[in-house]
């Protein structure tokens, strides 16, 4: 008997890594033993397309499937590659992302969170954008981090007490605590490549925030981090710095380069006018020299359309 018991030891063994490793996952996924093999399937297996027919979609998603029910919903937003778009309805994108979110899709939740905050597709709800935000986190989704940030950011906004009110120092410093604790928030996405939280992070040095003092170096690396990651408003910001020397060295190459970036993405005809403007005022070379950074800049931007589709990954 001791010798059968011996020779079963390994497997008795590995039985027992394994039922801890089914409950671990069960945990951290939060679904039931019994529904992992189709957990599994939705995660790795499936073979679902972000460009699939919106019939087969809704088909799925009204199956259960949590990846359809988020793309369902982001093809009825702006957000989607116009030959993608189903039609921009935040009523149905809200629902199915609310789907999805309750069916524990990362990214689903933080989006979520973004619509309480906005009151887009249902009333404005602190409370529950706060709630998914934390859930989204939870789950390591950059997009979590931001939220929390934009949330916290958000609160600290709506403090503005009398300079005569009793408690103004009192409100001030809870004000304080908030900022600063919405820009640890960003950190976290900036770490995670959120280019919403590196923007917020660059703006905050620009102008000196809670515990993050007025840093104009700083400023410009967050603004470049943003940038290549095709987030507009960052481009913007290091075109009009370069070119006239505010918070960043004065730079006409590089002004000249991050405004044909800007073309590119927005295409905007008062920048096309802008750009020609610039270019008056500078030599040959140094125009040639911003064309060609530009086109190096812009080969390494992700493509619009994985850009977008990026956001289909419930890791991003």
């Amino acid at each position: 008997m001791r010798r059968k018991l011996l020779r079963l030891r390994p497997y008795l063994i590995a039985a027992a890594v394994g039922t801890i490793l089914i409950v671990d996952l069960s945990n951290q996924w939060e679904v039931p033993i019994a529904q992992l093999p189709n957990e599994l399937h939705d995660r790795y297996v499936s073979e679902l397309k972000a460009d699939a027919k919106p019939a087969e979609l809704l088909r799925l998603a009204e199956a259960g499937n949590s990846q359809a029910q988020y793309i369902y919903a982001l093809r009825h937003t702006k957000y989607a590659p116009s030959d993608l778009q189903i039609s921009d309805d935040i009523g149905v994108a809200f629902r199915w992302t609310q789907r999805a979110a309750e069916n524990r899709h990362p990214r689903a939740m933080a989006v979520l969170s973004l619509y309480y905050l906005r009151g887009a597709g249902t009333a404005r709800d602190l409370t529950k954008a706060k709630e998914w935000a934390n859930r989204a986190a939870d789950k390591g989704q950059p997009m979590g981090y931001r939220m929390l940030g934009d949330i916290a950011k958000a609160e600290a906004e709506a403090i503005s007490p009398a300079k005569d009110a009793a408690d103004a120092k009192l409100q001030q410093d809870r004000r304080s605590e908030l900022l600063k604790a919405s820009y640890e928030q960003y950190q976290l996405g900036a770490n995670a490549g959120d280019r919403h939280s590196l923007r917020e992070l660059a703006q905050a040095y620009e102008t000196g925030q809670p515990g993050l003092p007025q840093n104009y170096r700083l400023a410009v690396e967050h603004y470049t981090r943003a940038a290549t990651r095709r987030d507009p408003i960052s481009i913007r910001a290091l075109a009009d710095r370069y070119e006239a020397g505010n918070m960043a060295p004065k730079d006409l190459q590089q002004a000249y380069a991050w405004r044909l970036v800007l073309i590119e993405i927005e295409a905007k005809p008062e920048d096309v006018e802008h750009l020609r403007k610039l270019e008056k005022n500078m030599w040959l070379e140094d125009v040639q020299a911003g064309q060609e950074l530009a086109l190096k800049l812009i080969k390494d931007l992700p493509s619009e359309a994985s850009d977008t589709l990026a956001r289909l990954n419930p890791s991003r």
